[in-house]
C-alpha cells in the first residue's frame, strides 16, 4: 500500500501543478473603443440594410487617422481616401477619391461613397459606430483591428455581427 502511495502522490501533485498553470486566451479580435480615431471600422449596414459581401472579396472598412485628419478605407472593391474634420459629434468628410478597378457589382461601393460624402455626425455605442446624415442613420460599422480584417479576408466568409 505504501509503495502505491509513493507513486500516486507525485503524479497527483504534477497533475495539480499542470492544471493550475493552464490559461485560456481570448481570441476575440474586437476592440472596445470610445473614439472614432485609429480603429478599423468594418462595414455592417448601409441605410438600414445589412451588407452582403460577395464571395472572395475583402471586408469594407473605414479608418480615421489620429493627428493626420486623413480618412481611408476599402469599399469591398476599391480603396478610398480623403480628409475628415471632427468637432464634438460632428463629422465631415471631404476630398473623397478612390481607385477605380472594375468590379462585378459596383452598386454597394457607389452607395457607400455617396453616403460618406453626406455624413455630418456620428455616435459610438460600445463597439458600434453609426454615421448620420441629417439626423438619419446611414451607415453602421463594427470596431475591429487590421488583423481581424486580414483574417476575415483570408477566410473568405461573410461577417456576422
Amino acid at each position: 500500500m505504501m509503495k502505491r502511495l509513493t507513486y500516486i502522490l507525485p503524479v497527483l501533485g504534477l497533475l495539480l501543478l499542470l492544471a493550475g498553470s493552464c490559461t485560456v486566451q481570448n481570441t476575440n479580435q474586437t476592440v472596445e473603443t470610445d473614439s472614432i480615431l485609429d480603429a478599423y471600422w468594418t462595414l455592417v449596414s448601409l441605410e438600414g440594410q445589412d451588407v452582403q459581401r460577395p464571395q472572395n472579396t475583402q471586408t469594407a472598412f473605414i479608418r480615421f487617422e489620429e493627428g493626420k485628419t486623413s480618412v481611408h478605407g476599402f469599399t469591398g472593391c476599391n480603396r478610398f481616401f480623403g480628409k475628415y474634420e471632427l468637432n464634438g459629434q460632428n463629422l465631415a468628410l471631404s476630398g473623397l477619391g478612390s481607385t477605380r478597378m472594375a468590379c462585378p457589382d459596383m452598386d454597394q461601393e457607389n452607395q457607400l461613397l455617396d453616403i460618406l460624402s453626406r455624413v455630418d455626425s456620428y455616435r459610438i455605442s460600445g463597439e458600434v459606430l453609426t454615421l448620420y446624415a441629417n439626423e438619419t442613420a446611414v451607415a453602421t460599422f463594427m470596431a475591429g483591428t487590421e488583423e481581424s480584417i486580414d483574417n476575415d479576408a483570408r477566410q473568405g466568409g461573410v461577417i456576422k455581427y
